[in-house]
């Protein structure tokens, strides 16, 4: 996973939602998360997905890249979900749904914002240590992604990793682990002296500070709230739930719909 790809993607984008401002995108991304929290219905879960698929879909930007990205959660939780099985398979989804629905929207946001703009967002209402920490969490947890698939090529390449035999495999991945975990060791310090040396002196700085709202704020809120709207009340109204798969519907055809349009505007 290439870090710079993602700065590319936030940086260079065309979209409304790259357009909207970092204060708005978090509001309409917190909305998601809550819509996601609080939604227990496999079919509005469905709906919520692809609805997010849509919105990656208008960013104009590798939609199966962003959907690769957005599906590394899905590993735990379908760990989670073979943990706590019950004998439902609607259960199970709904654990995978949430897990892929809030990584998806993590994502969007950050290949639409460069991410100065998302820690001088959050830096006011957080602890400084939390906030730098953050920052340098989310730069380390994409590039030791990046690491750990190399690892894996690497074994697979130098037959490391084989087929029927899962005791070597699992020794051998371990092996690979601790390797990894003394790679990370030297990263952490080289990125800090690579900090220091560009100047960094424990703040962030971003132009992109503005809470002001425009039309493209306007739109994600919008979003953001009609998502949050149909789950709280499918949540304070049980019956509403009767109509799930026509929200699941809806989302489709706009997705298709959607697809097509960006298809033909490229």
């Amino acid at each position: 996973m290439d870090v710079a790809i993602i700065d590319y993607y936030a940086n260079h984008g065309k979209s409304f939602l790259h357009k909207a401002k970092a204060f708005w995108k978090i509001i309409f991304t917190a909305m998601i998360i809550a819509s996601i929290i609080i939604t227990n219905d496999f079919y509005l879960l469905l709906g919520i997905y692809i609805a997010l698929v849509t919105i990656a879909v208008w960013t104009k930007l590798p939609v199966t890249k962003i959907l690769t990205i957005a599906a590394y959660p899905a590993i735990f939780a379908l760990i989670f979900a073979l943990a706590s099985w019950n004998g439902s398979w609607l259960r199970a989804g709904v654990i995978m749904l949430k897990a892929l629905s809030a990584a998806l929207t993590m994502v969007i946001l950050i290949v639409t914002t460069p991410y100065p703009d998302i820690f001088n967002v959050i830096r006011p209402i957080v602890p400084k240590i939390i906030s730098e920490g953050l920052f340098v969490t989310y730069r380390s947890v994409f590039i030791l992604l990046e690491l750990t698939d190399d690892l894996i090529k690497g074994l697979k390449v130098r037959g490391g990793i084989t087929r029927r035999k899962y005791i070597n495999n699992v020794k051998n991945f371990s092996s690979g682990i601790g390797l990894l975990l003394v790679r990370g060791f030297d990263f952490s310090e080289k990125f800090y002296g690579v900090m220091n040396v560009r100047g960094y002196g424990g703040k962030i700085s971003s132009d992109n500070t503005k809470t002001s709202i425009s039309r493209n704020d306007v739109i994600a809120l919008i979003i953001g709230i009609l998502i949050f709207a149909v789950s709280l009340g499918a949540v304070i109204e049980k019956s509403l739930l009767e109509f799930s798969v026509y929200i699941l519907v809806f989302s489709a055809v706009a997705l298709v719909i959607s697809s097509i349009y960006v298809l033909f505007d490229t």
